[in-house]
Parts: C-alpha cells; sequence; structure tokens
C-alpha cells in the first residue's frame, strides 16, 4: 500500500475557493468523487488547509495500492469529473494535473506507524 501526502501552496488570494472546492467534492460531488477514485485506485483521499507563514497550503494525504499508476490514470482522464478536478486545482494552486510540471517528485515518507 503507497502512502502519499502532498503540499502544494495555495495562491494568495484563493484560500476561499480553495475551502469551497473541497465542500463541493463532499456535497454536490461526493458521488462522482468516489466513482473517480474507485475508477483511478485511490482507497483513502483527505485534504486539509495548512495556514503557515507562507502562506495556506493544501496538504493531501492518500493511499493506492500503486499510487504512480493512480496518478497516470488520473493526469490522462479526460473523464467530465476529473477535469472539473484538475481545473479547480489548477485556479487555487496554479498546479495543472494535464500537464504536471517537470520534475515533480512525491514526497518521501521518512516514518509510519500503524496500531495492531
Amino acid at each position: 500500500m503507497d502512502h502519499i501526502c502532498l503540499a502544494l501552496p495555495i495562491l494568495a488570494g484563493k484560500s476561499d475557493a480553495a475551502r469551497q472546492f473541497q465542500k463541493e467534492l463532499d456535497t454536490a460531488r461526493k458521488a462522482e468523487y468516489a466513482k473517480s477514485e474507485e475508477r483511478i485506485g485511490i482507497t483513502k483521499e483527505l485534504w486539509y488547509i495548512a495556514s503557515l507563514p507562507s502562506g495556506d497550503h493544501y496538504v493531501a494525504y492518500m493511499e493506492s495500492e500503486d499510487f504512480n499508476k493512480a496518478l497516470g490514470s488520473f493526469v490522462a482522464s479526460k473523464d467530465d469529473f476529473d477535469l472539473w478536478f484538475k481545473q479547480c486545482l489548477a485556479d487555487v494552486t496554479g498546479v495543472d494535473l494535464n500537464n504536471p510540471p517537470a520534475g515533480m517528485a512525491l514526497p518521501e515518507l521518512m516514518s509510519f506507524y500503524q496500531a495492531g
């Protein structure tokens, strides 16, 4: 199981839009979100907003049997929901997952604990 945590800076003045995006995922688009996650192979996804001295950041945690495969599927997806998600993410972070930044590396997992 892959455990991934991403940190993405939220563009100045876009924190309310970032919150609204996440609210929409958990309400009006929840069923579409679930179908997308299942289709690409994400089994858990949590989103946070961290207020740091450098500004607000999204912190996203995901679990997947094969995150690189899931990310590749999502990047290549032309599904209406996935395109909407990628556009919303780009609008608030500047990161276009239709064309991920060259050299974008996944964070290195340094420690893992799980009870039982």
